[in-house]
Formats: C-alpha cells, structure tokens, sequence
C-alpha cells in the first residue's frame, strides 16, 4: 500500500501539473469505487470543477475544488494516481503517451479516468480495485469516519498545513498509553497518521529499538530516537519519491526510489548494514512482517 511518502510525493506531483484545471469528465469500469455518490450524481458534481489545489490527510489525497468541494482519493493497497493520456479500445484504456505509462505493466490497470481541461487525463490504476473516491464539502471533510478518526501527521509538510502535526512530548504522551508491540503502534493510522508497514521496519532501524518490545515499555531516550527517526526515515523516503518494491509508481508512472535505501524491509538473510555483526530477521507479527537487526535493536 502507498504510505505517506508515496502519497506526498503524488500530492507535490498534482500541484505542480492539475492545480488551476477544471475536471471535464469521468470514465470508470468499477462504479463501486464511489463511495459518496451514485455515478451519474458523481459525474455531476465534479464536471467543470476548477482544482484549487492538492494536500494529504494521512494516505488520503485530497483535491480542494472549486465551490466548496474537496475529491478525496484512497489508493489502498495496489493503486496509484498517473498522469497521462489514454484512449478507449474495446472498452478498456490505452495509454496514448510513450513512456513508463505505457510500457510498465504496473500503470496499465486503469479503472477510473479524470479528464482534464488541458488534454491530459488523471489515471488511476489499480488491479484489486480496492481504492475508494469520495466527494465532499470542504469544510465538512473531517466528517468522514474514515478521515475523522485518524490520528496525528508525524512530520510536518507543505501539504499537512491544516492538519495536527505530532510533537515529540504529544508522542511520548501516546505511546506510553499504548499496550502493543511498538511496530503496531507505529502503524495504526488511528493512533498516528500514515506510517506503515516498509517504514515503520526502517523506523525502528534507525532508532535501535526492537518491533517485539512493548510501547509503554520504552524509555524516554528510546521513544526520543524512535520520534526522531521517524521524521528521518520520512523525509529520506519523500526525498527518494517513495517505494516501488511493489505496484506504486509516481504520477509520471515512474519508480521512486526507497527500495534502493531500504535498512531492513525485505533484507532477511543480509547483513545489517550498522555493520555490527548482525543479520536481518523476519518475524510474523499480527500476520504482518517485521524485519529487524537482533543485534542493535534492542
């Protein structure tokens, strides 16, 4: 699933080419996607509607429309905005550009297409259509359950300016509330927005801290080195346009580039890179892996 750093980097990608165009229709092969409206309600609503501008609320983008409207867009696990052109042969879209949009297998799962006042489409590929599209207004976004409930930012960005941003006595303050195991806590989005499974593993890396030690265990230099490297991991990764050891891609269709930097994710087996003798373990927590130096996470 796209983490924060995948989303920040389509939301930075989306002002830079959509801000200031109007939505000119919709095309989608899965309705359901929908969740606030009835398609052709959906259709309505959003036709000649000029985008503002794009931020993120934790995984959710969101572009700010014209009249008091805000598109919200969840890529959930295997789905990834683009931004191209496509054409429709034998009710499916084609890419109609040279490049990664058409040649990478991964942007070719087209479900939903935006078409915009310059000429250009908003693709959103995604093969186990599991994303969600809501339409809302602006000043009653955070009365979706779904964005309502989710807890703070952990790092400050140019497109988290309306939202709480976590502080390091604020995350002191949680995680010593919290029971679980540190790298849950990390990835409930409830608990603290957008951090998930590839960085909350780097996270604990770069902090030393095991992710089979309990929350309100840690001590208070611990929680600071956790806290400090998630602001790291984040930035490294936003720097680096995110991960693509999976389906994500950028807007361009492009790879980021994290999965060259990763410290422990997918590293079972290699040497840790502290150089401290360790090897990178696996272990299965709550069905979710964690990867992890024995050796300097303690």
């Amino acid at each position: 699933m796209p983490e924060l750093p995948e989303v920040e980097t389509i939301v930075r990608d989306l002002n830079k080419k959509v801000a200031g165009l109007k939505f000119l229709d919709f095309w989608t092969d899965w309705p359901k996607s929908v969740k606030t409206h009835k398609l052709a309600d959906f259709m309505r609503e959003i036709k000649g509607r000029k985008i503002l501008r794009a931020h993120r609320r934790a995984k959710y983008i969101m572009l700010d429309l014209s009249e008091g409207k805000t598109l919200i867009i969840h890529q959930k696990i295997s789905g990834h905005l683009l931004y191209g052109k496509w054409k429709i042969a034998d009710g499916k879209p084609v890419a109609d550009v040279e490049g990664p949009i058409k040649t990478d297998p991964y942007n070719r799962f087209i479900r939903h297409m935006f078409y915009l006042s310059n000429g250009f489409m908003l693709g959103f590929s995604d093969v186990r259509r599991f994303g969600k599209i809501f339409l809302g207004d602006t000043k009653k976004i955070e009365n979706i359950n779904e964005i309502g409930k989710l807890g703070p930012e952990p790092i400050p960005t140019p497109s988290t300016r309306f939202h709480l941003v976590l502080t390091l006595e604020k995350f002191k303050e949680i995680m010593k509330k919290k029971k679980g195991l540190t790298k849950r806590v990390l990835m409930d989005p409830f608990t603290i927005a957008g951090i998930g499974n590839i960085y909350a593993d780097e996270i604990l890396w770069y902090a030393g801290v095991s992710p089979l030690r309990k929350a309100d265990k840690l001590k208070d230099a611990e929680l600071k080195a956790v806290f400090k490297s998630v602001r790291l991991v984040l930035e490294k990764a936003i720097k680096a346009k995110g991960d693509s050891e999976q389906d994500y891609r950028t807007l361009d269709g492009e790879l980021g580039g994290y999965q060259k930097l990763q410290k422990a994710y997918q590293q079972t087996g290699e040497k840790c890179q502290k150089k401290d003798g360790g090897v990178i373990k696996r272990v299965v927590i709550n069905n979710r892996s964690a990867h992890f130096c024995p050796v300097h996470q303690k």
